[in-house]
């Protein structure tokens, strides 16, 4: 950091005799260039050359670190270019190039290096992001193998095939024992609505109750313990279903004026 701090020195020293006319603009500019080495030189003795690992270092970090070691062997290029043009036009030796073409050598072998650095930085990183990326699919799998059937309209239960109105009492029984009162009964054998879709609904009937609820799981269970075929219906379904709610009984036949069109719960 002294070198540092004697650079910022030196320019604000400077800065202050270009006013007075003191000093040439020149100068001034040189140790502006001297700051901004400086200035990359730490950028590099903290990411490149501290302690910081691979691991340790962000993004920012390692772009500033590219970008610190390429502007460090830019910034001399101008300097040896002037000198080589001295050399030839005989202004100076060619023995003073040496510890430039030192110097050079020295900030392109820093390039490499930290461009070395940031490639294996991209390397770790893009292998994290693989490894998150290859959990993440495995939970994906892992969910989509502990999740429920995919959501459906309708849902059957085949049971032993038959239904009878009689049968009804027993479900009512528990349903009221378990809820504590009647089982909601949207249609009870043959409606209007029925006929006019077409539907025998007679030994049949609807219970007003969405599939998925606690009660409608609890009489599906009910229905599947005592193997009494029913359908689930979790939405309106054209010609079959108008509104969510459980059919108790076989499918429901069509009516003889409707038998070309086939039959349906």
């Amino acid at each position: 950091m002294a070198d540092l701090d004697k650079a910022r020195m030196d320019v604000s020293r400077l800065e202050d005799l270009v006013r007075e006319g003191a000093v040439a603009k020149a100068r001034l500019d040189q140790a502006k260039s001297s700051l901004a080495d400086a200035e990359d030189d730490a950028v590099l003795k903290r990411t490149l050359f501290g302690h910081l690992s691979v691991q340790d270092l962000t993004n920012d970090q390692t772009a500033a670190m590219v970008a610190a070691a390429r502007r460090r062997l830019e910034r001399l290029q101008p300097r040896l270019e002037t000198m080589e043009k001295m050399v030839a036009d005989g202004v100076m030796a060619r023995s003073e190039l040496a510890p430039v073409l030192d110097e050079l050598d020295i900030r392109r072998r820093t390039l490499e290096l930290a461009e070395s650095r940031a490639r294996t930085f991209k390397e770790l990183l893009d292998m994290v992001e693989s490894e998150q990326e290859a959990a993440a699919r495995a939970a994906d799998d892992r969910a989509a193998a502990n999740a429920p059937p995919q959501w459906r309209a309708a849902e059957k239960f085949e049971g032993s095939g038959s239904f009878r109105l009689a049968m009804l009492r027993g479900i009512e029984d528990a349903y009221k024992r378990k809820f504590e009162r009647e089982l909601p009964i949207s249609a009870l054998g043959m409606t209007e609505l029925h006929r006019s879709l077409g539907f025998d609904h007679r030994d049949r009937v609807d219970v007003a109750l969405a599939p998925d609820t606690a009660e409608g799981l609890w009489l599906r269970r009910f229905l599947e313990q005592n193997r009494i075929p029913y359908f689930a219906f979790r939405s309106f379904v054209r010609g079959q279903a108008t509104s969510p709610h459980i059919h108790i009984g076989p499918p429901s036949l069509r009516l003889p004026r409707f038998s070309s069109v086939a039959g349906a719960p």
